[in-house]
């Protein structure tokens, strides 16, 4: 994915070649970390997602994966930190909040990011909080601000509602439900996810053996984990690349008496077992775009997941080509329902 935002970010972080710096990414950089030799000062780089993480530290990055948890870095510690803003509100917010924490008197944020994303409004929401008078530069498609840390800390930090704690969500049929920011959808239950619960318990019945071992792919909060706790399983892996999805997929496992192995992981890259019962709902945005290879990704990994008389249940949005892209890959690809908006599908070896 190329973005020109990202591509000046870099451009500032081997310009300003800081040593005290922090580059904080999430999914937006994924083709773009810059070589090893492009800079002698790397920025310490933090980031909420697995393979970003991973691709970090094979390019020799200082780094941390984390829910953006800002806690270990003492306050006005950094001279630069570098930011290509989020797709989501509150973890754009929660981010400039701790910039401001965490850098020095005099010390810079550079963010960036397109039009429609927001961008301007995040750099005069940002300015206030600094002290400094700054306008969004136009850089092409981008806009772009380095803001100096000028105003003492105070209280008036942007509304990141709350974004380190989790909360209740709902509870259906008594199972109860937390979230919080950072998560797609973080606040409700996934409409496709429910479809696929909803048709779990036929889809079981036909089978001629019952599953012992279930992997939950791409598991977000860990719902469809969570409502299938009374099926008599032996394991339960519930995996995914959002670092805020692993802390708040444990909670609930926790929460709700299930033993279950939660596991970071890029589409389930790190697991070398396989599973009868794969459930997912993969993602089809990467950032601020959809991305038609994560159904890929998600397909040719539950492949190599799926035992060999194991079944995998897929539920996507209707305009994605699952099945076709599935029948790649798989001898048994059935649509199993379709309600007009999303679509159940089956796959075995």
């Amino acid at each position: 994915m190329n973005d020109a935002a990202l591509t000046w970010l870099t451009r500032m972080i081997v310009q300003e070649n800081a040593a005290e710096a922090l580059w904080c990414s999430d999914e937006n950089v994924l083709t773009s970390l810059p070589t090893i030799g492009q800079w002698p000062n790397k920025p310490f780089l933090m980031t909420n997602r697995w393979d970003v993480a991973q691709q970090a530290e094979q390019l020799g990055f200082h780094h941390r994966f984390c829910d953006f948890d800002f806690s270990e870095i003492k306050a006005a510690s950094l001279s630069h930190v570098f930011y290509r803003i989020s797709k989501e509100k509150p973890v754009t917010h929660h981010i400039i909040n701790q910039a401001h924490r965490l850098l020095i008197p005099g010390g810079k944020l550079f963010l960036c990011g397109q039009k429609n994303e927001g961008i301007k409004t995040y750099i005069d929401k940002a300015g206030k909080l600094f002290g400094c008078k700054v306008s969004a530069q136009k850089n092409g498609m981008v806009y772009t601000a380095v803001l100096e840390n000028l105003m003492p800390q105070n209280d008036q930090w942007l509304d990141d509602n709350v974004y380190p704690q989790l909360r209740p969500i709902d509870s259906p049929d008594g199972v109860p439900i937390h979230s919080k920011p950072g998560l797609f959808g973080w606040n409700k239950i996934d409409q496709g996810s429910e479809f696929l619960i909803q048709a779990l318990p036929a889809l079981l019945a036909q089978l001629p053996e019952q599953p012992t071992r279930l992997l939950d792919l791409g598991c977000g909060y860990g719902y469809l984990t969570l409502m299938t706790a009374d099926l008599p399983l032996e394991q339960r892996t519930l995996t995914d690349n959002n670092a805020a999805a692993l802390h708040v997929a444990r909670h609930n496992c926790e929460l709700n008496n299930i033993t279950a192995d939660v596991i970071a992981a890029d589409a389930g890259d790190q697991i070398q077992q396989t599973f009868d019962l794969i459930l997912c709902n993969p993602p089809f945005h990467q950032g601020f775009s959809v991305d038609g290879d994560l159904t890929d990704k998600f397909i040719i990994s539950t492949k190599r997941l799926l035992a060999r008389h194991g079944t995998a249940l897929f539920v996507v949005n209707q305009f994605i080509p699952l099945e076709r892209k599935a029948r790649q890959h798989f001898r048994q690809v059935n649509i199993l329902a379709n309600n007009g908006s999303f679509k159940l599908v089956t796959l075995g070896h």
